[in-house]
């Protein structure tokens, strides 16, 4: 099985095209909806579309990579502003993690949790003339909450791990740089959202807000 979501409807047509053409494996289908990870209401009813539409009450993979850019400054940009790019990039990963999808984990025999922070989780500016309070703040967020879940896992969960990714600006995840290239595209979007052998399933948020769980079916 295979389920993705997105806040665009188009993101969500590209992520499941590419899917399908880069050829699933056998047994993997995949499916769709409309989520925002911002929203936690919105994450519980996809987590209960997931279990109804492929009758399952597991997951073994989890990725969170919620993303999007703004409230870079607490001076000069709104409220509003700062909180969604804060409760996007951070709270996507709270809502998803131990709120909604852990206990999908956790009847699961192994599982893997994969968070994405970014190298601004390391060092919050990206200039002396950008301030870059928002997105900074929500992925120091992200890289500690991870931290710390491996040690609340490997003592109350030990059959699921999580991991980090701090990641940075990239020409093969730059869509500008392989817009015109169909074999590139074809190859990201096979190793973002296809790599799962038989059986498997996926459930991907792609685009700006995005969350992305791959699982078993049950048998």
């Amino acid at each position: 099985m295979s389920q993705c979501g997105d806040v665009s409807p188009t993101g969500l047509a590209e992520t499941q095209r590419l899917c399908e053409a880069a050829g699933l494996p056998q047994g993997l289908r995949v499916t769709t909806r409309i989520a925002d990870v911002a929203d936690r209401t919105q994450v519980e009813r996809f987590r209960d579309e997931v279990a109804d539409r492929h009758q399952t009450d597991k997951i073994h993979l989890l990725f969170n990579n919620a993303g999007i850019s703004g409230g870079g400054s607490m001076i000069t940009n709104s409220r509003d502003e700062w909180e969604r790019t804060f409760n996007i990039c951070w709270g996507g990963v709270y809502n998803c993690n131990p709120r909604v999808f852990l206990p999908m984990l956790q009847n699961a025999e192994e599982g893997h949790i994969v968070n994405t922070s970014s190298i601004n989780g390391f060092w919050a500016s990206v200039g002396p003339r950008i301030p870059h309070t928002a997105y900074s703040a929500a992925k120091f967020a992200v890289k500690g909450f991870t931290e710390a879940l491996i040690t609340d896992l490997r003592i109350n969960a030990p059959h699921i791990k999580c991991s980090v990714v701090n990641a940075r600006p990239d020409r093969d995840l730059d869509p500008r740089q392989h817009a015109q290239d169909p074999q590139r595209r074809s190859r990201i979007g096979r190793d973002r959202c296809c790599r799962s052998r038989a059986g498997a399933g996926a459930l991907c948020f792609a685009g700006p807000r995005r969350l992305a769980a791959i699982g078993r079916s049950v048998a």
